[in-house]
């Protein structure tokens, strides 16, 4: 089978499947691991996929579009523990702090695990089963209806709930983040938990993976001037990096 044909077929697997493994695809197109991770790899250069861990996802045009949340997991997952550590580091002892949803603050959670003498809310039910064997750590989860699939609590509940909390810092996830636009989601019910979480903190600290700044999300959320730090990866392009710190924005990269 000649390359150019494998790259469609490989195209094709993604349209229809959205993620799919190295191994599922060598088992599909009868070829090796090998000669399918090169082929992922010329693909992911010509910015038509995005490798993950063990396979590739598609990469959607226009306005972005939420992944599963198994997808989420793999992908980027390297960058998203090194954020998560970064983010560990920057919570001091005896802070109050709220961390948001998603699979980088998932790795933000085992990195607190052994932290002291702090008070953490969440809206995440996995953030929440990481740190709830702590000692140490007192934890509060923000409750509320279940997003199906997400692991998040969301509603009449939680917005009550966050009325009556007041952090040190908010360490928020976000969809998308662009220089004019500023940060972004996709969920629709999601805005109001986030704005209430900003209202709630004084310090608000974005942490997402470097594909955030490659995509334009449904919504917007706030203005970049409204956020005191972006943490995000080593991976991100440095023509993003200089835009934003040439606009004053305090992004650091790990």
């Amino acid at each position: 089978m000649l390359q150019a044909e494998r790259l469609e077929k490989i195209k094709n697997e993604l349209k229809n499947k959205r993620f799919c493994s190295i191994k599922e695809i060598a088992q599909v197109l009868n070829i090796s691991s090998a000669t399918v991770r090169r082929d992922l790899k010329q693909l992911s250069d010509q910015n038509q996929l995005e490798l993950t861990r063990g396979g590739a996802m598609l990469v959607l045009s226009g306005t972005a579009q939420e992944a599963p949340y198994s997808i989420k997991r793999m992908t980027n997952r390297e960058e998203k523990v090194r954020i998560g550590q970064r983010a560990a580091q920057l919570v001091k002892e005896g802070e109050t702090i709220i961390i948001d949803s998603g699979s980088t603050a998932v790795e933000m959670g085992l990195a607190l695990a052994n932290h002291k003498k702090i008070t953490v809310a969440t809206n995440d039910i996995l953030v929440a089963s990481k740190l709830a064997m702590s000692k140490e750590i007192d934890l509060t989860v923000i409750g509320g209806g279940v997003r199906k699939e997400y692991f998040t609590t969301l509603g009449f509940l939680a917005q009550l709930a966050l009325q009556h909390i007041n952090a040190d810092k908010l360490f928020l996830g976000v969809d998308a983040i662009d220089i004019r636009k500023g940060c972004m989601i996709t969920n629709m019910e999601e805005v109001v938990i986030k704005k209430q979480m900003m209202d709630s903190a004084k310090e608000k600290i974005i942490i997402c993976d470097h594909s955030k700044f490659e995509s334009v999300a449904f919504l917007n959320l706030c203005a970049l001037r409204e956020i005191d730090l972006i943490l995000t990866g080593k991976e991100l392009k440095r023509e993003f990096y200089e835009q934003f710190v040439d606009a004053g924005v305090n992004i650091e990269l790990v």
